[in-house]
């Protein structure tokens, strides 16, 4: 009996607009067969149905849409699954681990589905000991939820997840926002788990060098479709010829040094409560305008931090933050970007964003303007949320992990739209873990390593100057 059967399925997203009807399915007779214990790696280029197969095995957070086809899970249908099973039995890690974090403390979260299972409370506190030790996340137990970095929550939602002790883990690019060591330490915890529990695992990911030494098969889709289902070593050549070719790293020539700050920082202390340490510790640092700054450094390291003081979303408890304007304007793109959407489809966001019914950028037409801004892919989001702001003419440009989710193709329509910001006078500054991105479209690098930045370098120089650091 196959773990989980998938036959001829076909899904088309719900149109919430009545003007615009789209044509085509976003998944055309899908057909998996996936044996118990497998580690299966999902890849394709952005947009082409990777996340809407995920959220289709697991019913509660299914899109709306019109559905045919089968899924069979250990012998019965998906849909005939209580909803005590599909809790317990198959696990989902979102692109955006905030999504699913509920409480306020660490050790709750993994609690909270235990929660809600209703596990007697002596084997519960055996489950968290055991989850807590396995994770090794003893030294953040007791933290608050909101402290946490991207990729501290990441873990987290992952060990509240194996808590329940599921049979099936699905996981979302999950390592879309990690830097490469955490990336690694991701992936062998992976191995760890896949070791002793055994557990089937499916992960849709675009970083798939990373992922393709742990996985028995790949399944290579392109425009809804398995286009093969193979070893890694021939999936792979069949997915690398789908994607556009690489954009070549140019030689970025320096900015004037006497081009006008856009923001000044001067000895800037941050930390999120007296209990805990700065996350900014005497950070000083001057963003010219006109330029394009990529900061780099590992999870948790208060790059975020830094763009939210920037942006005033948060206030430095020492030291003074100031712009060269008297009130600047900012646009920010967070790393979790669907706090932009406000509307119920992708063309109200457009329209909303000052665009015309008619006149939205050529970019976006390829995106499903009637679904709800929610549905679409990792990648796709991005590209929403850049053309949220392209109208804008902002002093300041905040960008956290800007090419999260995106292919080859959607990482070179970013390379141009943050190019004419820069050449309009907008000072861009970004944190990313993408080194060819940065490499590309920056013209200064940084390091932020124990709440400072180190001196800025024109990007050439920085990627010669660094040997971890390097492309």
């Amino acid at each position: 009996m196959d773990f989980l059967k998938i036959n001829n399925l076909k899904f088309k997203y719900a149109s919430y607009d009545e003007s615009y009807i789209p044509e085509g399915n976003v998944l055309d007779d899908v057909s998996l067969n996936i044996n118990e214990g497998e580690i299966i790696t999902l890849c394709g280029p952005t947009g082409c149905g990777k996340s809407t197969l995920l959220k289709l095995l697991k019913k509660e957070i299914a899109p709306q849409g019109m559905q045919s086809g089968d899924i069979i899970f250990c012998g019965k249908n998906l849909s005939e699954l209580s909803p005590l099973e599909q809790a317990k039995d198959i696990a989902l890690l979102f692109q955006n681990p905030e999504d699913q974090i509920v409480t306020d403390k660490v050790w709750h979260e993994i609690a909270f589905g235990l929660e809600n299972l209703g596990i007697k409370n002596a084997e519960m506190e055996n489950r968290i000991a055991e989850i807590i030790a396995f994770f090794r996340l003893e030294s953040i137990s007791k933290s608050d939820t909101a402290t946490l970095s991207g990729g501290q929550k990441q873990l987290l939602v992952l060990a509240s997840l194996l808590a329940m002790s599921p049979k099936l883990l699905l996981l979302d690019e999950p390592i879309s926002a990690l830097d490469p060591e955490n990336a690694e330490s991701f992936i062998s915890t992976l191995k760890r788990l896949h070791k002793q529990l055994g557990i089937t695992i499916i992960i849709a990911e675009h970083k798939v060098s990373y992922v393709a030494p742990i996985s028995d098969k790949m399944a290579v889709m392109d425009k809804g479709r398995i286009v093969c289902f193979d070893t890694p070593n021939n999936a792979m050549n069949v997915y690398e010829r789908l994607l556009p070719p690489i954009v070549p790293v140019e030689s970025k020539m320096p900015k004037p040094a006497d081009s006008e700050p856009a923001v000044s920082i001067k000895n800037a202390y941050f930390r999120y409560s007296k209990k805990e340490k700065d996350v900014l510790e005497n950070l000083s640092a001057d963003f010219k305008k006109g330029t394009c700054y990529s900061i780099f450094g590992c999870n948790a390291a208060g790059k975020s931090t830094l763009l939210n003081l920037i942006s005033g979303l948060l206030k430095v408890q020492e030291g003074k933050i100031s712009w060269g304007v008297k009130k600047p304007k900012i646009a920010y793109i967070p790393q979790n970007v669907e706090l932009m959407f406000l509307s119920d489809t992708v063309r109200g966001e457009l329209i909303n964003s000052g665009y015309s019914k008619d006149n939205i950028p050529d970019y976006t037409k390829d995106l499903n303007l009637s679904s709800s801004p929610f549905d679409l892919s990792g990648g796709e989001k991005q590209l929403l949320a850049l053309a949220k702001i392209s109208l804008l003419t902002p002093d300041i440009l905040l960008l956290d992990e800007p090419s999260k989710g995106m292919d080859t193709n959607l990482e070179r329509i970013m390379f141009r739209e943050l190019n004419r910001f820069t050449e309009n006078g907008t000072c861009t500054i970004m944190s990313t873990h993408d080194l060819h991105f940065a490499r590309t479209v920056a013209d200064m690098c940084s390091i932020m390593s124990m709440g400072k930045l180190t001196g800025f370098l024109d990007t050439e120089a920085f990627f010669k100057s660094n040997k971890l650091y390097s492309i």
